[in-house]
């Protein structure tokens, strides 16, 4: 088990992924020797989840979430686009634009932030902040804070938890079967304007169908429930 800690984790806590990572990801080639292509990704995906699952279980214990549900959200979102890049770049660059066109900050908050990426307008209204009300020098501040794993790790578990009580309202949140946790994180990654009943009815269409697509995500969680228990379980 040791070698998946393959990252040194120092007092700053479990390094963010940075352009070095992407490169070793996107660029170089699959070799599960060198550590490189899709074999980084997963390992730094797995030990990522191995040194967060004591936070993980904690705040899904605070929601009234499955940790499942969480952890497979952070095995699916951790690593890709490098996160400093999105906070400093990306999400700049659309306040610029807004601010030229004299717009409003609906592209701004729809920057995905943190190591468990999430949108800076869901962010905030988790928050029960008012998205439309965020000037530039807050959302900075908010994205900052959402690297903080942390604070990001806790936003994203109560946010599930909305969207678990969007399409089930008034159930235990605590205790989900694997129709409604596949529901709960699909509308993690498509949003809520799909109704529930295309994405259920898309985890029982035939492989290939035009709307199968629509509960991937939380397909996903489900094919490694199996591993993302035993690691959460350590």
């Amino acid at each position: 088990m040791n070698n998946l800690i393959f990252c040194k984790v120092d007092k700053f806590g479990f390094p963010h992924w940075d352009s070095f990572d992407a490169f070793r990801w996107y660029i170089l080639p699959t070799n599960w020797n060198y550590m490189t292509g899709n074999s980084y990704l997963w390992l730094y995906k797995t030990s990522w989840l191995i040194y967060h699952r004591d936070r993980i279980k904690q705040y899904a214990r605070e929601a009234e979430i499955p940790a499942l549900l969480l952890a497979g959200v952070a095995v699916s979102e951790v690593g890709g686009t490098p996160e400093r890049f999105k906070v400093f770049s990306v999400l700049q660059i659309r306040q610029i634009i807004e601010k030229i066109s004299k717009g409003n900050n609906k592209s701004s908050n729809a920057t995905s932030v943190g190591s468990i990426a999430i949108q800076l307008g869901v962010a905030a209204k988790t928050l029960g902040i008012n998205p439309d009300a965020l000037d530039n020098a807050q959302q900075l501040r908010l994205a900052q804070c959402l690297l903080e794993n942390s604070f990001n790790i806790r936003v994203v578990s109560f946010h599930l938890r909305d969207l678990i009580l969007y399409d089930n309202p008034g159930i235990d949140t605590s205790h989900l079967t694997d129709e409604q946790i596949i529901l709960a994180g699909s509308r993690y990654n498509r949003g809520t304007r799909r109704k529930s009943d295309d994405i259920i009815n898309s985890i029982h269409s035939p492989q290939g169908g035009g709307t199968r697509e629509y509960s991937e995500y939380g397909r996903n969680i489900i094919e490694k429930k199996q591993t993302i228990i035993k690691i959460l379980q350590g």
